[in-house]
């Protein structure tokens, strides 16, 4: 998720181009019809080619785990669609485009769903399925602690002391010292390290095969 480009002062409204990139979803703004990817968030196009959105947090979970924490929370509800019309791409696991791309890197198949993450430039990703599994998942890429869990990602540490943590409901309990972190904010909100905020790192979940397309990654397992 991304913050609305702001063309003099002026948030843009953005749509989908119809168009691909990588083989990856590209928007378009209609003020300045300059194309954006949906990736990493840049204009790969048009008047604002270089410039980059904002990420904005975001979360793939359930209406109804999303509707007990935030209860005030409103919904854009769609038409529900017959079928899919993305029946025949997930017929072949390792098709990547819609025009027959092949998978880019071997070491994950082409549609594994993996969480991207990206710090100061450096790439990596942690197949969703070790996240699932686990919930959360100690680990470290470009010699950085990192904590990853499907909600969001942080480097694992308080100042200068690492952490390792756990699973503790909807939230982080470092084994530490028994602090327990918000999953949401990276703050530690009770316990020793209470105030402390953990550094965000980006990440998001896509198609291993896109997500090579874009980025020499690290593949974390371990």
């Amino acid at each position: 998720m991304y913050a609305r480009p702001e063309v003099s002062g002026t948030p843009a409204t953005l749509g989908v181009s119809g168009k691909l990139w990588r083989d990856a979803l590209v928007m378009y703004d209609r003020t300045t019809r300059s194309l954006w990817s949906q990736i990493d968030g840049k204009a790969v196009a048009g008047p604002m080619k270089g410039e980059r959105l904002a990420e904005v947090p975001s979360e793939q979970t359930t209406w109804g785990k999303w509707k007990r924490r935030h209860p005030g929370t409103l919904v854009l509800v769609k038409p529900t669609l017959r079928g899919s019309p993305y029946a025949g791409y997930f017929a072949d696991p390792e098709t990547i485009g819609v025009r027959g791309s092949r998978n880019p890197d071997p070491r994950l198949g082409a549609k594994e769903l993996v969480i991207g993450i990206e710090r100061e430039n450096q790439f990596a990703a942690v197949p969703l399925g070790i996240v699932e599994k686990r919930g959360v998942f100690n680990t470290e890429a470009w010699g950085v602690p990192l904590v990853v869990t499907r909600i969001a990602s942080f480097v694992a540490r308080a100042g200068e002391r690492r952490l390792m943590f756990d699973s503790a409901g909807h939230a982080l309990r470092d084994r530490e010292t028994g602090s327990i972190w918000s999953l949401e904010s990276g703050e530690a909100i009770d316990g020793p390290l209470k105030g402390y905020r953990l550094e965000r790192v980006s990440s998001k979940i896509a198609y291993w095969g896109v997500w090579a397309r874009f980025h020499e990654s690290e593949v974390l397992r371990k």
